[in-house]
């Protein structure tokens, strides 16, 4: 991985960490909820833990080996 991955792994978790998808159909593959406010920084949902933050990482792995 170079620099510019690491970058762009950057950026694709913290949209998944911060931004609300579009679709608000949990079903979709697209549906992303956020956990983090993305202006301060603090938790969205109560009980946030490590599986949902994974979860996010997870993602922009799997979005950035797609593209």
């Amino acid at each position: 991985m170079n620099k510019g991955d690491s970058k762009r792994l950057r950026e694709l978790f913290i949209k998944y960490l911060t931004k609300d998808s579009e679709t608000k159909d949990a079903r979709r593959r697209e549906f992303n909820r956020a956990i983090f406010n993305a202006d301060e920084g603090w938790a969205v949902w109560n009980g946030t833990d490590l599986d949902m933050v994974l979860d996010k990482f997870d993602r922009a792995i799997s979005e950035m080996e797609n593209k």
